[in-house]
Parts: C-alpha cells; sequence; structure tokens
C-alpha cells in the first residue's frame, strides 16, 4: 500500500515539475491599456435561429492620447490584444441568459472587408445573469486600432426570444505592446 502513495506522489511531482517547466515565462507587460464603453440597443422579439449583428460605427480609437501618455510613437507598438471584455445592461435589470452566443468583430473604418476577431463567449450559464464575460481572442488588432476610428459589430446567437427592448453596455479593453 505505501509503494502505491509513493508512486502516486513522484507521478504528482513531475507532473507539478513538467507544468512548470514547460511554461513560457514571457516577462513583457502592457504598455498601456485601452478601454472603450459602448451602449448597444437589443430590440424586442429577436428570432433564436440565426446571429444578429449590432454594428458600432466610426469608435474614436483614441490611439493618439494613450501614445502621448505612454511617451511612445505608433511605430514603438508591436501588438494590441483583446485584455477583457464584458457585456452588461444599463440597469442592471435585464436577465442576459437568453443569450446563447456572442462574437466581437472589429474592422478598419475605411476598409470593412477583413473581420478581425476580438472577444468571443464560451458556454454562458442559463442561470439568471446580469453579466457576461467575454473570452479575449488571440488576434493582433494593431491594424485597426492604431486607426483614429474602428468599426465594432456584436454578433449575437439568443437562446430565447428578448420580451422587451433592453440597451446593454459593452465593455472592451485592449492591451498595447512594446518591442
Amino acid at each position: 500500500m505505501g509503494n502505491r502513495y509513493t508512486f502516486i506522489a513522484l507521478v504528482f511531482l513531475l507532473l507539478m515539475v513538467l507544468t512548470g517547466v514547460s511554461c513560457k515565462r514571457d516577462g513583457k507587460r502592457a504598455a498601456f491599456e485601452m478601454r472603450y464603453l459602448m451602449e448597444i440597443e437589443i430590440p424586442a422579439g429577436l428570432n433564436v435561429f440565426t446571429f444578429h449583428q449590432f454594428p458600432v460605427q466610426k469608435e474614436p480609437s483614441g490611439i493618439n492620447f494613450f501614445l502621448e501618455q505612454a511617451k511612445l510613437e505608433a511605430e514603438d507598438i508591436v501588438a494590441i490584444n483583446t485584455s477583457f471584455g464584458r457585456l452588461t445592461t444599463l440597469l442592471g435589470d435585464e436577465d442576459l441568459s437568453m443569450i446563447d452566443e456572442i462574437v466581437i468583430d472589429l474592422f478598419r473604418s475605411d476598409d470593412n472587408r477583413l473581420n478581425y476577431e476580438a472577444a468571443y463567449t464560451f458556454q454562458i450559464p442559463i442561470r439568471r445573469l446580469s453579466r457576461i464575460d467575454l473570452v479575449p481572442s488571440i488576434t493582433n488588432l494593431k491594424e485597426v486600432l492604431m486607426e483614429d476610428q474602428f468599426d465594432l459589430v456584436m454578433h449575437v446567437r439568443f437562446r430565447g426570444i428578448p420580451p422587451r427592448s433592453f440597451t446593454v453596455v459593452l465593455e472592451m479593453g485592449f492591451e498595447a505592446f512594446r518591442e
């Protein structure tokens, strides 16, 4: 019996050591974070069979302000990645569990042919929700967010029909990295 516990302890220790060795520790820290709040109106009666698009056009990026505050030039930035995203209701009184899936895409305002996925959801619980946290994508959004403005589309598929119109607040954060 003692040999069995020793073997399990050794396997556990080996797994811990291998996990620690295999993790790449990248010491890069963000030069600055860009945060945006957008209000989006969700109309009543949307069906559950298709994705519905909610566009936000010509959102100011404020990139020049962020660069100036960080004392950086545009050439210093090598990547901009999504750090977080969340969806809440404006008054906090709506149940967001009627939402099944969300995908957030960014576009350049001057060329909307190519979309860049910024965030998405992964298995939204069916219980009552007043907030949905989004999973940041790994897409480098530098090409979009280094412009003066950008377009955003929130794609939503519902699991239940919204019984009334309500306003949601989409909060997104992006981290800019330098070399």
